[in-house]
């Protein structure tokens, strides 16, 4: 179970900085009521793009160190290609 973590904590931060070196630009998203880290990735990334790593990657680009999100706060939201 942790192993599982770490593996996904690191393919986020292996994804997000592989977007930032290549000079992917970003999105921004406000937060809204109800929002939460999951809901916001799955609404911004294709379907063939796993939840898990685009959470990672929000997460990483905005020095997130929980998971908790509040209505109004604003998030960088990195591409992907598709």
């Amino acid at each position: 179970m942790v192993a599982a973590l770490l593996a996904t904590v690191a393919a986020g931060a292996l994804y997000a900085g592989t977007r930032a070196e290549a000079g992917q630009p970003y999105g921004s998203y406000t937060v809204a009521p109800g929002d939460t880290l999951w809901s916001v990735a799955v609404k911004h990334y294709p379907p063939s793009e796993d939840p898990r790593v685009a959470v990672e990657a929000v997460r990483q680009v905005n020095g997130l160190e929980g998971y908790r999100i509040r209505p109004g706060e604003r998030l960088e939201i990195p591409h992907v290609e598709t």
